[in-house]
């Protein structure tokens, strides 16, 4: 028997859980325990709960709701809520015979998938299941279940005629691994100035030095909700915005936080993250990034067209076109590795300057051209002339910028103006010759010592480039930090004949 308990919100947070205070007498009546999971529901809001006990925050007959439940899970306040014990799961049935070898049903998963998103499996629960995603890994039929359900753990989006755009609604995803992820911003601003519709969500970093979102947050916010993702769509044509803001296919955001603890990921769970969430968030037209080379995701390009043939068969099993692009890295892409000096990239190449990186606008300009072309926006042949057009007239940048107001953000700002690390440590070459090669893992592993992602000043500049020639003793890099602490891990981190291929 479960008990209706008014809601109030309290001044308090708790990362990525979801908790409720509870008053001690209340908890006694249905055996609550603190720490306990519990159901927490109203109308058709539905989740699970980390329970804390108290005997004076909350009175008899109320229940405190942390922030997050309110504000990420949209839980009312001051409202009758019901709580209650949970009632046992078939999932963790399900997760057992799938760690012993066995199929698992439509049913199976999708309930594995709902249980994840709404709380009701615990964190190592959850990492039992991602374990098998390793062994013994799923079948065609168990991925596209899986895919399905785990869109429908959540809230699914339509985007369809919201400005003219008729059912075409389109987006780009990479499969990351690679160092530098201004492709984005910069892509999106091409395609929405050219009257593509381009809802983008992105993640945070996970095994790189920054996600797509933890660069975009320095210059914009990008957690906003449903109501105002429509409202900038309908406005500007696109958005940027972290998805998991939107509690869209939450199975994956709390797979993901497991993945990011134990820093692994699987490619099967990256192929069903990636269309789940276009799927959940009504995209038609879809372009993936599939970048290959030594120290990324993709290491052997033989791999290549059988991942470009597994999207684009689930793509279309859920009826969403996919085009993708391959293209090999041997580096970062562009100058900066770090939230603040990607982000200044990107807004360097949307402004046009002459210090931009040249590759990265290439590769940008690249991935335009399939879209414009595939969507009907320039013909066969002419679609880098118009994406190119965009850059240089000035008009992605002003779309950029309209995205990123119209998301909250209160003026533009010059990309001299974004701040970055005010400690610094030069890296000098440590033999002449030419560089061949920038080992992107070991990029990661010098930013992350710095502080990335959290810290978004820290990074490294890279003041030397693929091919370029160098002398003994020239300044290749240099690294950004905010505290000597984490500089001087970062300078421990950063061996240079590891790290840099000089021939």
């Amino acid at each position: 028997m479960g008990l209706y308990l008014k809601s109030k919100k309290l001044d308090l947070e708790g990362g990525k859980d979801l908790y409720v205070v509870l008053n001690k007498i209340d908890a006694e009546k249905i055996g609550l325990q603190d720490g306990d999971t519990a159901f927490l529901g109203y109308r058709d809001t539905e989740m699970y709960v980390k329970i804390i006990l108290t005997d004076e925050k909350v009175r008899e007959g109320e229940i405190g709701l942390y922030e997050e439940l309110v504000d990420e899970r949209f839980a009312p306040v001051n409202r009758k809520v019901f709580l209650d014990i949970p009632k046992p799961t078939k999932s963790l049935e399900a997760i057992r015979k799938k760690m012993e070898g066995g199929k698992l049903t439509e049913d199976e998963l999708i309930t594995i998938m709902e249980d994840i998103g709404s709380r009701k499996l615990r964190e190592t629960e959850v990492a039992f299941f991602v374990g098998t995603f390793f062994n013994p890994g799923f079948s065609e039929d168990e991925i596209y279940w899986m895919t399905k359900g785990m869109a429908q753990s959540g809230k699914q989006l339509d985007f369809k005629d919201i400005k003219g755009n008729g059912d075409m609604v389109v987006d780009k995803h990479s499969i990351g691994g690679t160092v530098g992820k201004g492709v984005t911003p910069i892509l999106i601003s091409i395609l929405a100035a050219n009257e593509l519709v381009c809802p983008n969500t992105s993640t945070r970093a996970i095994t790189s030095a920054a996600g797509t979102s933890d660069i975009l947050e320095v210059v914009m916010p990008v957690s906003i909700k449903e109501k105002q993702v429509y409202e900038v769509v309908k406005k500007t044509g696109a958005c940027l915005i972290w998805g998991g803001s939107l509690y869209l296919a939450p199975a994956d955001d709390e797979i993901i936080n497991v993945e990011r603890s134990l820093r692994i990921q699987e490619f099967q769970k990256v192929l069903v993250s990636i269309v789940a969430k276009k799927l959940a968030m009504g995209v038609t037209h879809v372009l993936i990034d599939l970048p290959y080379g030594k120290n990324t995701k993709i290491e052997r390009p033989d791999d290549l067209d059988f991942l470009s043939k597994e999207f684009k068969e689930l793509f279309a099993k859920v009826g969403i076109k996919c085009f993708t692009i391959k293209r090999q890295i041997k580096g970062p892409e562009g100058n900066g590795v770090g939230p603040a000096l990607e982000i200044r990239e990107a807004i360097k190449i949307l402004e046009q300057r002459e210090d931009r990186s040249k590759s990265l606008e290439d590769t940008v300009v690249d991935m335009a051209t399939i879209l414009l072309e595939e969507c009907g926006k320039a013909k066969k042949g002419q679609g880098e002339n118009l994406a190119r057009e965009t850059l240089t007239s000035g008009k992605a940048l002003d779309k950029f910028w309209e995205i990123a107001i119209a998301q909250g953000q209160k003026a533009p700002i010059k990309s001299e103006d974004i701040k970055v690390g005010d400690l610094t440590s030069e890296i000098v070459a440590h033999k002449s010759g030419k560089i061949m090669s920038i080992n992107t893992r070991g990029m990661v592993d010098i930013t992350r010592a710095l502080g990335t992602p959290k810290i978004k000043e820290a990074g490294i500049y890279l003041n030397k480039h693929l091919g370029d020639v160098v002398e003994k003793g020239d300044v290749i890099a240099t690294l950004y930090s905010v505290t000597e602490s984490r500089l001087n891990l970062g300078k421990e981190v950063a061996n240079v004949e590891e790290n840099w291929d000089i021939v």
